[in-house]
């Protein structure tokens, strides 16, 4: 009997239904759909990354594995001390429990072949030949999964997506009197839902990103600095007033600051005849005065926006400054004795 994990994908709040490796038939499945598990996406991504960084077990796997294969006529292989072990250490990751339930499932049906009755010298002339065919199967379907599953595409937005798969999975639909729950079923590596939410990652240019508040890593854009957990988004909120609070005054000091430095040069640009008998020149330096004020202005909203000091506009400034009497001294220096 086979394992199926079926899922449902809800895009608007950010959260998938699992429920993973039930048994492929009829009622377990229906059953199943009672019991998902509801994960956020940033929940499947961390658990992605954990997946990837950490390949002890899979060391322990393989060789659990082979050694099984050698046993006589190869034997049953219990994953579950290793699935805890894990857990333990790791904490629950469905990547991982997909992973080893798919290779369980893959390494049953080809030791098959050493299960079957046969004469006694054939199969001893033949057995280590079987099993040494069998382990380079299931060799090559591990490693070729966990490539699979670990691609950092997925949960990346700047990576190229470069595997694609046809899949046959099923459509599984529970209704009851109110309701009709759409379900999909992937393969227990999971790496169909690995595609769906790459595909969701790409579309709407998501990114790692590590949470300013509770540091943990989170899918957005290179904009966002907290992740969608409501205490952190609160927190975010008050940091936001409050740094609004203290900072409004200093926003609004460094452009006076800027405005009138530039004034002074516009003073120095009168007395100097340059309104008077070169309108044109002059008329350029207030419109660059003016389009770096407008820059300022945008910076000032995107800093207010995300709570953040007035460093970047002071740095914007001494900038724009420098620029502003460089341009008026050589205005002054081309037409100021000329007038």
């Amino acid at each position: 009997m086979g394992t199926t994990t079926i899922y449902r994908i809800n895009e608007t709040d950010r959260t998938i239904n699992i429920a993973q490796s039930v048994d492929d038939t009829d009622e377990s499945v229906h059953g199943a759909v009672l019991n998902t598990r509801t994960y956020t996406f940033d929940e499947l991504m961390n658990q992605h990354k954990i997946f990837c960084e950490h390949t002890e077990p899979y060391d322990a796997f393989r060789d659990r594995l082979n050694s099984a294969l050698r046993i006589d006529r190869s034997i049953d292989v219990s994953t579950d001390d290793m699935i805890a072990r894990f857990i333990a250490e790791y904490g629950e990751n469905i990547f991982f429990r997909g992973y080893v339930t798919s290779v369980i499932e893959f390494y049953d049906r080809e030791r098959y072949v050493l299960l079957k009755p046969n004469d006694v010298v054939i199969a001893k002339l033949n057995r280590r030949k079987i099993q040494d065919e069998v382990a380079r199967k299931l060799m090559k379907y591990m490693d070729t999964q966990f490539t699979l599953m670990c691609s950092d595409a997925c949960f990346n937005c700047k990576a190229n997506m470069e595997h694609f798969m046809v899949q046959s999975g099923r459509t599984v639909i529970a209704a009851d009197d109110y309701t009709f729950n759409v379900f999909r079923e992937s393969d227990n590596c999971l790496l169909t839902i690995l595609a769906e939410i790459g595909q969701l990652v790409h579309k709407n240019k998501w990114t790692v990103c590590e949470c300013g508040f509770c540091h943990k890593l989170f899918l957005g854009t290179e904009s966002e600095v907290c992740c969608h957990a409501p205490e952190c988004i609160e927190a975010q909120k008050q940091q936001k007033e409050a740094i609004y609070k203290e900072n409004t005054k200093a926003y609004s000091y460094v452009k006076r600051d800027y405005d009138a430095y530039v004034r002074g040069y516009k003073k120095k640009l009168v007395e100097a005849g340059i309104e008077k008998y070169h309108p044109a020149e002059f008329d350029e330096f207030m419109q660059a005065k003016q389009e770096r004020m407008d820059d300022m202005d945008k910076l000032k909203k995107r800093l207010i926006r995300n709570g953040l000091p007035t460093k970047e506009l002071e740095k914007l400034s001494a900038k724009y400054k420098a620029e502003m009497k460089a341009m008026a001294e050589e205005l002054v220096e081309r037409f100021g004795k000329k007038g």
